[in-house]
């Protein structure tokens, strides 16, 4: 029951302050521009995030309330730290250098307000567990700052970021729930909120999330992964975030192996994302999001069964997947290239 109350609180609460966010946008310009990397015509609505970041917030306020547990409140901190920072750099622009440091500084927030860390994980090779020690909350740092933006760089096409977001909430939501209620209502915000917004953003979009919402959703799943994840009191899993965070997470390490390997700045915007190539190949707009939105759900329901056994044929199940996705793409690039 409380999983409902918090899903439609927060699925309202988007909904409604949605347009006040794209009518304030429009009021005061804060628009995005189109471009050649981009894939818009029009200026549009850019601070469209605003509506996602209230359903989360009232959707954790109300999780606190509701559960036994303070730590809910604590993590509005490094919440809103993620979305000011997103909302400055869509409003006025900030550099890639000071937002890196602004997410490290909400990563270490969560580590210590929230308990965001990973000090061991399960041995993916056997039974035993891998033991981070004093490691742990680097890597827990790591992982924030890597999710925040692989989601970040998927909000690419209308309806995009949103929906691979929602379905990610989605399996984190149910993972959660066999260890902690409370991770799985902030996961049950994130979903609820993220469905909502796809009212105003899928094609064609009446506005954009910007770093607004694409930096929330990224880091809030992240640390709902974290916090989500435990196997048991000692042991925390990779292959459930792995899988229901798969696209993203894929297509920021390809973006990146393949800057580095033509000599390029991996930080640096391209067009060869998934979602680009997609649309290179003859998908439509909406085909491109539908298509990963498939692949993300595939990946979450094989999340969604996770039990703690045999993680490595997860892993395995998850590189298939991301092998096959690449070589079809490359497949029919040669196949475009041969027909010009």
């Amino acid at each position: 029951m409380d999983k409902f109350i918090v899903a439609i609180v927060a699925f309202l609460t988007t909904l409604t302050t949605t347009p006040v966010a794209i009518f304030f946008a429009k009021l005061k310009g804060w628009v995005d521009l189109p471009n050649e990397r981009k894939v818009h015509k029009v200026p549009m609505p850019r601070v469209g995030g605003l509506g996602i970041f209230a359903g989360i917030v009232v959707g954790i306020v109300l999780t606190g309330f509701l559960s036994d547990q303070t730590w809910p409140f604590f993590l509005l901190v490094p919440f809103s730290l993620i979305s000011i920072m997103g909302f400055v750099d869509d409003v006025r622009g900030l550099s890639f250098k000071t937002k890196f440091i602004v997410q490290i500084l909400a990563s270490i927030l969560a580590v210590f307000l929230v308990g965001a860390n990973v000090p061991y994980v399960a041995n993916p090779l056997g039974h035993s567990k891998i033991d981070f020690g004093v490691f742990g909350p680097v890597i827990a740092v790591i992982w924030m700052v890597g999710i925040t933006n692989a989601i970040n760089l998927s909000d690419g096409l209308d309806g995009l970021a949103a929906g691979i977001s929602a379905i990610a909430a989605l399996a984190l939501a149910v993972t959660s729930a066999r260890v902690d209620i409370t991770t799985a209502l902030i996961a049950v915000s994130v979903f609820a909120s993220a469905v909502a917004f796809l009212r105003y953003n899928f094609h064609p979009a009446k506005t954009f999330m910007g770093d607004t919402g694409s930096q929330l959703l990224g880091f809030a799943l992240a640390v709902i992964s974290i916090k989500g994840s435990s196997l048991s009191a000692s042991t925390l899993s990779l292959a459930v975030p792995m899988l229901a965070i798969g696209i993203p997470i894929l297509d920021t390490t390809y973006a990146f192996i393949r800057r580095m390997i033509k000599g390029g700045n991996p930080f640096l915007p391209d067009k060869m994302h998934i979602h680009h190539q997609l649309l290179s190949i003859g998908f439509s707009h909406v085909g491109a999001v539908i298509f990963i939105y498939a692949i993300s759900f595939a990946l979450a329901l094989i999340a969604m069964t996770f039990r703690g056994k045999h993680e490595l044929t997860f892993f395995a199940f998850y590189a298939l997947i991301a092998i096959g996705l690449l070589a079809f793409l490359k497949v029919m690039r040669d196949k475009n290239k041969n027909r010009g």
